[in-house]
């Protein structure tokens, strides 16, 4: 318990930008600045990509930081973990500055946390010369930075177990959340956009099947038990088509337009310097921006990207403040939301774009057009259907924000010393 911590500059605690030898003309994996998400510790490639001279160069597990604005401000900061069978060193943006343990002082994987920490990263932002809106953080200006740095490298590599030991578990919430999205558009997909069990229904009482989906009906004759639902379930969905102004539909089910199922609701502007902190995520249309203390709009909700990232669709569990760059949904029929999600996310919205010299979404074209809606029976059995899916991802959600949290009050009370590891690990063992 008596480890001693030293101040160290920044530039001596760890290595900025070490040397890492590349030969130009061969290929070597690549690391974009789009890799580099805030809410992750680790990037992997971006591609594979000739080397011809210029670019950060680093090796896996180096730190990468944006140093160019807006991506610093935003939390660009990620570590490199290459995929299967892409080991060696690697290159990517001229935007990255490369942060690495410095031997026998610190810890590779404490030089990350040490990254994160809001403290330094503020510093660096601080740091930013040249015009407005191309501003970078010149490397070397870092060195004015005093890092706490445990002398014990034991110290260091624990109290980034701890750090770590939360983002793994923030890591898989969010694999769980991708397999259970994935495994919901499959069942979309399969019912309202192919319509499988209609086409089962069809070969089991000899109706035709359109041509349309002779693919469908044809993996359905050779694999009768492909479509595992039960009879009634079957029972809720037709047994032929019908004609209609989008191709043969199921029979019964309506050709809507969209503005007659929903709303693209104006979202309302709230500046940075008017945000307080709260609890409620604000969302631009490139998703959660920061967070303020007053809602505009209750959850669950649909939000789109009306401006910046065009048609960008996200779904928020909780209540939350759209700002202006974006349209949240809001619903005229007794339509589930989650379907009205997946339809969303499905359509090249941004290919609607209204005729301005800024690109954005135009909302009458979205409205014209048309979506094939199911009776509401059908409905009703996919609400049911998808509903534990649905609360599985809330329930990771919840857990995943309240990992985030943890980790980063203990992060800053880690690095400074001011709370030691057997004590933050007891918090940890309540949640992780």
């Amino acid at each position: 318990m008596g480890n001693k911590w030293n101040y160290l500059p920044f530039t001596e605690a760890v290595e900025v930008n070490p040397s890492v030898p590349l030969k130009r003309g061969k290929i070597y994996p690549f690391v974009d600045m789009k890799a580099i998400e805030s809410s992750r510790r680790g990037a992997s490639e971006s591609e594979f990509r000739e080397f011809k001279s210029g670019g950060a160069r680093f090796m896996p597990f180096d730190t990468l930081m944006a140093r160019i604005t807006p991506c610093l401000e935003n939390g660009k900061i990620a570590r490199y973990i290459p995929s299967e069978g892409a080991g060696g060193p690697a290159f990517g943006s001229t935007e990255f500055i490369i942060i690495r343990g410095r031997e026998g002082i610190t810890d590779n994987d404490y030089a990350y946390y040490l990254t994160k920490w809001e403290e330094f990263r503020q510093f660096a932002i601080s740091q930013m010369t040249g015009s407005s809106g191309r501003q970078r953080v010149p490397a070397d200006s870092l060195a004015k930075f005093l890092a706490p740095v445990p002398e014990s490298l034991s110290e260091q590599r624990a109290i980034a177990h701890i750090l770590g030991t939360l983002d793994d578990k923030i890591e898989l919430n969010r694999q769980m959340n991708r397999t259970l999205e994935a495994m919901a558009q499959a069942l979309f997909k399969s019912w309202f956009i192919d319509f499988d069990p209609v086409v089962v229904n069809a070969l089991c009482t000899g109706n035709p099947v359109p041509e349309k989906f002779a693919q469908r009906a044809a993996h359905y004759r050779d694999n009768p038990d492909a479509l595992c639902l039960p009879e009634d379930t079957l029972s809720q969905f037709p047994d032929r088509f019908q004609d209609s102004e989008l191709g043969p539909i199921p029979e019964g089910w309506k050709v809507n337009k969209i503005g007659d199922l929903l709303e693209l609701a104006y979202g309302k502007a709230l500046p940075k310097k008017s945000r307080k902190p709260g609890p409620y995520p604000v969302y631009g249309s490139g998703g959660i921006g920061g967070y303020h203390s007053e809602y505009f709009v209750e959850g669950p909700g649909i939000i789109v990207g009306r401006k910046g990232t065009v048609g960008s669709v996200y779904w928020e569990d909780e209540d939350f403040f759209p700002i202006d760059t974006v349209f949240y949904v809001k619903t005229k029929k007794p339509v589930p939301l989650y379907w009205i999600y997946l339809m969303l996310s499905r359509m090249d919205i941004k290919g609607m774009g209204a005729d301005s010299a800024v690109p954005g979404v135009n909302r009458n074209a979205v409205y014209a057009h048309g979506w094939i809606l199911p009776p509401a029976p059908a409905l009703d059995l996919f609400r049911g259907f998808i509903q534990t899916t649905t609360n599985k991802l809330q329930e990771n959600r919840k857990e995943s924000d309240t990992l985030v949290s943890l980790r980063d009050t203990l992060l800053p009370k880690l690095i400074s010393g001011e709370l030691r590891v057997p004590d933050a690990e007891k918090l940890v063992e309540d949640v992780a």
